[in-house]
């Protein structure tokens, strides 16, 4: 059986009041807009059955994209998550899942039963005469993913990628070239409840 590798990707924006979604292709090192959906969710229904609600407004939203060509990527919203930026001393490396697990249990403030944890290895500094990883660490309630697992679920949807709204949104703008050394940027997201 062969095999392709997918060369679109849909992101997926699950809000309180709509759903806007956004299909990409790469060719030639560019980035190209396929397909955009925007759908208000319905309020009524959400009084009802908010995760339906939700669900239905996600599949029209996705209607005229190609879904199963694509991986779908999602977020959770920043303020749901916690994120810190602890630093490890680079000797933690050979044991790095249990140094972060020693340190989450120290920033997060959940039991770490209730929560799934996700790290990276941002970058080796120098502190004075020792060497330190400094670490993004994030993690949610167990709830919160479930949350939106029931509405991708509800609108028979895998997702590939749940990632972080606030974090997304900082890639993006690295990823455009927005964030340039020496100028300060201002990158703001708002939201029909929250804005970060």
């Amino acid at each position: 059986m062969l095999f392709t590798k997918l060369k679109k990707a849909i992101g997926l924006d699950i809000g309180t009041h709509s759903i806007k979604a956004v299909q990409m292709s790469r060719s030639k090192g560019k980035l190209f807009v396929d397909e955009v959906g925007y759908v208000l969710v319905d309020r009524n229904q959400v009084n009802a059955d908010p995760v339906n609600a939700h669900a239905s407004a996600v599949r029209e939203a996705l209607r005229n994209m190609a879904v199963t060509q694509s991986h779908l990527v999602c977020a959770l919203p920043g303020q749901t998550v916690v994120i810190r930026y602890p630093r490890l001393p680079e000797s933690a490396r050979d044991n790095i899942d249990t140094a972060v697990e020693q340190e989450a249990g120290h920033n997060i403030p959940y039991d770490l039963a209730e929560v799934t944890l996700d790290y990276d290895v941002l970058e080796e500094i120098d502190e004075g005469d020792q060497k330190q990883l400094k670490v993004l660490l994030v993690a949610a309630k167990h709830e919160i993913i479930e949350s939106r697992m029931q509405i991708l679920e509800a609108a028979d949807l895998q997702c590939a990628v749940l990632g972080v709204d606030s974090l997304a949104i900082a890639d993006a703008a690295e990823g455009c070239d927005f964030l340039r050394v020496g100028e300060t940027v201002a990158i703001v997201n708002i939201g029909l409840t929250s804005a970060s």
